[in-house]
């Protein structure tokens, strides 16, 4: 366990594994990890590529969770369809309360809805401090698209300075704790390297 941080190099190296990013190209579905922090930075960000034509259906992962009988995924979708999204566009899935549930209930759905044969390329959305572990959930359960990450930040400080934010720093830390023993118990696969674009994570941890 990381207990403190203090080396430039370091920085580097954790939030560079931790927090990825993919070239965003035009997909076939995008795939929601489901949240209950930053919906707002969420549903902004969602809405956006939609009408902007980066993705025709969204898949909303997310169940009743933190004492919450609102599942995750309905209330991001209430969000999307305040702006403007089609609600017809919008699949939710309502059970799941992790991240590997998320897919694994959500692939039925989409089975029932999109023609699954043809979903050649997703966009993953989700906490920018989980972003590679959502990428290596997909790749476990979901192995053949194409896989691209719209990483949100709502944390208030630019990725580059994760660090400096009590709530991002924890965030990112856990994921570097738990991704090499989730990966060990079978819960994920590792991705390509050669699809990533390593954030730049300068100064030093204090």
């Amino acid at each position: 366990m990381i207990k403190e941080l203090s080396s430039k190099k370091l920085c580097k190296r954790i939030g560079r594994y931790v927090m990825i990013k993919t070239p965003i190209e035009v997909a076939d579905l995008a795939f929601v990890f489901g949240t209950r922090d930053g919906v707002e930075e969420f549903a902004d960000e969602i809405d956006r590529y939609w009408k902007r034509g980066f993705f025709p259906r969204i898949v909303i992962a997310g169940g009743s969770t933190q004492g919450n009988p609102n599942p995750e995924s309905d209330v991001l979708r209430e969000k999307l369809i305040d702006r403007g999204v089609d609600a017809g566009c919008v699949i939710c899935e309502r059970n799941s309360t992790n991240t590997g549930e998320n897919v694994q209930l959500s692939l039925p759905l989409i089975k029932q809805h999109i023609d699954f044969d043809r979903v050649r390329s997703i966009i993953a959305v989700g906490k920018i401090s989980s972003s590679r572990r959502y990428l290596m959930t997909l790749e476990r359960y979901w192995p053949g698209p194409k896989k691209m990450i719209l990483p949100i930040n709502y944390f208030g400080v630019p990725e580059n300075r994760w660090f400096e934010d009590p709530g991002f720093r924890s965030r990112v830390i856990a994921e570097w704790n738990k991704i090499p023993c989730y990966l060990a118990m079978g819960f994920l696969k590792e991705i390509d390297p050669r699809s990533l674009v390593p954030i730049d994570c300068r100064g030093p941890i204090v």
